[in-house]
């Protein structure tokens, strides 16, 4: 799996880490380190588009280099902000030969003791999900990642839906909520249901 797959799989699991990455690299980069990630992806009844729900925390070395980066955040736009979103799943679309795209994005900042910054991003993803016949299809290639310790990867899906194949096998499955869990290598889950 090339390096540039495994960075389009964190655009889209870890799309928060991937933000803040870009917003530490304008300048000189601060020493800091992810300490926690969650993405859920929640499918609908009656829509193909997809919900995505992702928070990140960064531990940093030194209490300037929180500052900085805070300032910088808080220096964006939203126009700014989904606008890079948008690229970013634009380069994605193209490079996995699927046709993605950016229906609404919101993200926020919070800072807590310790030197500890937390992004948390919601954004609807239309092109994840594709019918096909009778069946529908979720799919993104060969995009993968690396998962650490404290993440994880959460698919939700209707209660009424009948999941017919998942690939690869989950940590947990309760139900229709699908759930795998670091440390682990992961390709982007393939799932296929029914309604």
């Amino acid at each position: 799996m090339s390096r540039y797959n495994k960075l389009l799989w964190i655009v889209v699991a870890v799309l928060a880490g991937v933000m803040v990455f870009q917003f530490f690299h304008i300048k000189k980069s601060p020493a800091y380190k992810q300490t926690y990630y969650i993405s859920e992806y929640t499918f609908s009844n009656n829509s193909t588009a997809v919900s995505i729900h992702s928070v990140a925390r960064f531990v940093f070395d030194k209490p300037e280099e929180l500052k900085k980066a805070a300032k910088q955040f808080e220096g964006l736009s939203h126009k700014d902000k989904i606008k890079a979103y948008s690229d970013m799943f634009a380069n994605l679309s193209k490079n996995a030969k699927i046709p993605l795209k950016v229906l609404d994005y919101q993200s926020t900042m919070t800072i807590f003791k310790g030197n500890t910054m937390q992004i948390e991003e919601n954004g609807v993803i239309s092109g994840i999900v594709v019918p096909d016949g009778d069946v529908i299809k979720v799919s993104m290639g060969k995009v993968g990642m690396k998962l650490d310790k404290n993440s994880k990867v959460t698919f939700n899906f209707p209660k009424s839906d009948k999941i017919i194949s998942i690939s690869p096998t989950p940590t947990v499955a309760s139900g229709n909520r699908l759930i795998w869990k670091g440390p682990m290598d992961l390709k982007f889950p393939e799932v296929e249901y029914k309604k």
